[in-house]
């Protein structure tokens, strides 16, 4: 436990020893930061679906798309560049959140033309072009927002995360309301967008300033913002092509309603994602103050122990209860869900592992290595889609899913295995594995034999034990990461 402790001598806000339970508390607010996010989005959207009609929905969701995609051009990654280099270097915050900012909105303003010129192509005038303008102004207010969050995790003020989040929904959610019971139109939603990127942006700027106020300022030169921050531009964009273009071909390529089968078990499946998203987010600041050393191989089987521990409850859960849980949720419309949801479920192993190893990497400066990953991934989960979608439809989807996590996961463990020289196994990795899958064996024969959810919550209830008096869970609950 000593020889991982990251209770080191550093000399900013984050890097004093941690209590016990301060890695569990980080990654709760994190999470709870995206849940109410997403939630809040939802709700919007919903109203929009309400009050608009489905043409101004879709012309709103195709605008919203193109805005998110140049967002995640502009430089959405540079958050996780800014809490890594502030994390190593906190006397860097004013100058480095100062030049991030300011590349951020060069970006916005050179993609302007280019995105309205896509536009133009898609045969959109006059009216539509004005609102596209209109909704391309939230992204200005994001560059000081993303910027900001960097610098948030940076100094371990992760709470503020969340009133970042909340100020973002309530404005959203007000503004859209007050506006749409005036006038039910596009232009109505996308000034409440625009308010809400704002609120956000501006109380981001007050919240650096505060953090940084008194501080040891350092210059950063333009040189290195540009030289260290190209990655983070692109590696996100192409991960987002293969994240979402399965959805797209599967409807080009087996109709509508198998895209809509595939659509409810693949959103399950990335609202799971929120509890590695909030853990590594915690442990990214930790991860680059200490700095590489010789205990790297037993802080990635720390990491990887606990994730994967995580990772294996849904599984279980939804491979025994996967169709009783989407009929009861959705009924009898959706039950083709339930087959695909417990194919696609499995992906989460992989998937929490590489977010582990991806945040490890990222810590260490390798992230120019992702965009090799991310390219073959995206190449694999293209190509492997468009040969099976034709034959196995939605369920060619989801083994394509498994698929391209288990490439990203194969390619991280030989990149560290050649620049670290270990392999980052989970602890007990075996053991832990060979109870699961006695488990999973049993409750599938109960399922099978018993017209009861019994053998379910019985397998269930006993693989959280173990994993609890195995010391695996206590990992966080514990703060085995920050102290």
């Amino acid at each position: 436990m000593d020889s991982v402790s990251f209770d080191t001598e550093r000399q900013s806000e984050n890097v004093t020893m941690a209590p016990r339970n301060l890695l569990f508390s980080r990654a709760f607010q994190v999470g709870v930061s995206q849940v109410i996010r997403r939630c809040s989005r939802f709700l919007f959207f919903f109203l929009a679906a309400r009050r608009l009609g489905p043409e101004k929905l879709g012309l709103y969701a195709l605008l919203l798309a193109t805005v998110e995609t140049l967002a995640l051009i502009s430089g959405e990654g540079f958050t996780d560049y800014l809490t890594r280099e502030v994390s190593k270097t906190p006397e860097l915050g004013r100058g480095l959140y100062v030049r991030v900012v300011e590349l951020r909105l060069l970006y916005v303003v050179v993609l302007f033309i280019p995105a309205m010129a896509f536009l133009h192509t898609l045969k959109y005038r006059g009216e539509v072009l004005n609102d596209a303008f209109l909704l391309f102004l939230i992204l200005f207010p994001r560059a000081p927002l993303s910027a900001g969050q960097g610098i948030i995790r940076a100094v371990g003020r992760f709470g503020w995360l969340v009133s970042l989040e909340v100020l973002q929904g309530a404005v959203l959610l007000g503004t859209g309301v007050f506006l749409l019971a005036r006038t039910a139109d596009l232009r109505s939603l996308i000034w409440a967008e625009v308010a809400s990127a704002f609120a956000a942006g501006l109380a981001s700027i007050l919240l650096v300033y505060r953090f940084q106020r008194g501080k040891v300022a350092l210059a950063v030169s333009w040189r290195r913002v540009l030289r260290e921050t190209p990655t983070f531009n692109i590696y996100p964009l192409i991960a987002n092509i293969y994240d979402r273009v399965d959805i797209v071909l599967l409807s080009a390529l087996a109709g509508n309603l198998a895209a809509g089968v595939y659509a409810v078990p693949y959103r399950a499946l990335g609202a799971l994602q929120i509890l590695p998203f909030g853990l590594v987010s915690a442990l990214l600041p930790s991860i680059s103050g200490i700095g590489a050393n010789q205990n790297d191989r037993q802080l990635c089987s720390r990491l990887t122990s606990l994730l994967y521990s995580l990772a294996l409850i849904p599984v279980l859960v939804l491979t025994l209860l996967a169709g009783p849980v989407v009929l009861v949720v959705l009924g009898h419309g959706y039950a083709e869900s339930g087959p695909v949801l417990r194919i696609l479920i499995w992906a989460i192993i992989p998937m929490f592992l590489n977010y582990g190893l991806n945040t490890f990497l990222l810590a260490r400066s390798r992230e120019k290595i992702f965009l090799r990953t991310t390219a073959v991934c995206c190449v694999v989960n293209i190509v492997a889609n468009v040969i099976l979608i034709p034959r196995f439809s939605y369920f060619a989807a989801a083994a394509v899913t498994i698929l391209t996590e288990v490439v990203l996961l194969g390619q991280n463990l030989v990149i560290i295995r050649k620049t670290f020289g270990f392999f980052p196994v989970p602890d007990k990795f075996w053991e832990t594995s060979g109870i699961f899958l006695i488990l999973l064996a049993g409750g599938l024969t109960g399922n099978a034999y018993a017209a009861s959810l019994w053998p379910s919550a019985a397998a269930f209830l006993l693989f959280t034990a173990y994993l609890y008096f195995n010391g695996q869970v206590r990992l966080v609950v514990n703060g085995a990461f920050t102290g």
